[in-house]
């Protein structure tokens, strides 16, 4: 599974994946494990996004990571677990939602 991750003030967050080895998604379909650091400064890429190519991590295959979900109305959903190819979690400034949720 691949876990791309919008969150970059997170301290999991590894060029837009995420390191941690275990993930909750609770019912409101939001990731319960974000950790901010507020000494993280996100840098604003919107101006040379095309200038040059983006650091982020290559992907890899969590194949150890496992994410425990409580939104039971998700098609990746099974038993509490994802399983999905892979979750995005979104960067709202409030929130950090799984934006791989699809309702059945």
């Amino acid at each position: 599974m691949d876990v791309v991750c919008r969150k970059y003030s997170c301290i999991y967050n590894d060029r837009a994946k995420c390191s941690r080895k275990n993930l909750n998604v609770n019912s409101g379909v939001d990731c319960d494990d974000i950790d901010i650091d507020k000494n993280i400064v996100v840098e604003d890429v919107s101006r040379d996004m095309f200038a040059h190519e983006p650091d982020i991590a290559p992907y890899h295959h969590c194949r150890n990571m496992n994410i425990n979900c409580l939104a039971t109305d998700c098609i990746f959903n099974k038993s509490h677990e994802c399983f999905s190819n892979g979750i995005f979690v979104g960067s709202e400034i409030d929130s950090a939602s799984c934006n791989s949720y699809t309702p059945k």
